[in-house]
């Protein structure tokens, strides 16, 4: 991650692994994740925050309802061989001479669930392939030709995570880097895990459980989604000027996604207070049997 000094245009860089948006002019891009589906739309389950309007609850009180109703959907059976997609709303800050603007693209991705097969990333009507490793190599076309590089498979689907949030929680803390603050790092480190991912039902419950327990995070009010979805946020401010929240539906307490937004002006990048510098609305995830299938 970059230090204090470098400002909120360098952001920072993604943990797990997944596969990232490969358009960036200056655009840096962060990310969320939506209710938890399978190959066949999921119907968010509604819990409530002890009677409380979602926006006046504590940021405990959201991260565990949005536990609870992670838990009351059903898990789904993961083949190897199968493919996590996604949908979102990706859109991140452009700096140029004529100032800066938000910039929107519409994302599908296809994971290869233990990264061995060739996977997929459409942004907008642009197909990107994502070459699989197998045997340890990969081939990818560059400037018409193919080349074959070692390489370690990504998966694109994490069996393995806690699924108990103490354990989460070092899990989070273990598997951040960088020289940013501990908690902000930790705290990063779960928005990037559940962004652009499935997670088992109990995996995310784990995740919002654990972000409960990261010092400094609070209740943001009625924010709204790339995709114009209002919710509820739970937010961390982050020593570069921006904080970034997680954002829930009020209603369901499904996950929406991410917003990065400056809490304090940065004159030298053109962003003031209040400036949303990037949003990752996810509007799908389902585990499907092939690159390009939509469910």
């Amino acid at each position: 991650m970059e230090a204090a000094a470098d400002g909120p245009a360098r952001r920072r860089r993604g943990l797990t692994g997944l596969v990232r948006s490969p358009w960036r002019r200056r655009l840096v891009l962060a990310g969320a994740l939506a209710a938890v589906l399978t190959a066949g739309l999921l119907t968010a389950q509604v819990t409530d925050f002890g009677r409380r309007p979602a926006a006046s609850a504590s940021a405990s009180e959201v991260l565990h309802g949005a536990a609870a109703a992670a838990l009351a959907r059903p898990g789904v059976t993961v083949r190897d061989d199968q493919f996590v997609y996604v949908e979102s709303l990706d859109s991140g800050v452009a700096i140029g001479l004529a100032g800066t603007r938000l910039e929107t693209r519409h994302r599908d991705v296809w994971m290869s669930v233990d990264g061995t097969q060739d996977g997929l990333i459409r942004i907008d009507r642009t197909d990107v392939a994502v070459p699989g490793c197998r045997n340890g190599r990969q081939t990818q076309s560059k400037g018409g030709k193919s080349e074959t590089t070692a390489c370690r498979p990504v998966r694109g689907y994490l069996p393995d995570l806690p699924t108990d949030s103490d354990r989460m929680r070092e899990y989070l803390y273990a598997h951040s880097s960088g020289g940013n603050p501990r908690d902000q790092q930790a705290f990063t480190t779960a928005a990037d895990l559940i962004r652009e991912a499935y997670l088992s039902p109990a995996a995310l419950a784990a995740v919002f459980d654990a972000v409960a327990k990261i010092p400094g995070v609070d209740v943001v009010g009625d924010v709204t989604d790339q995709a114009g979805r209002h919710g509820v946020a739970v937010a961390l401010d982050e020593v570069q000027g921006m904080r970034t929240e997680l954002v829930f539906d009020k209603q369901t307490h499904a996950f929406l996604g991410v917003r990065a937004v400056m809490y304090r002006d940065s004159p030298a990048d053109g962003l003031h207070k209040g400036d949303v510098f990037s949003s990752f609305a996810v509007l799908h995830v389902a585990v499907v049997d092939r690159a390009g299938q939509t469910p």
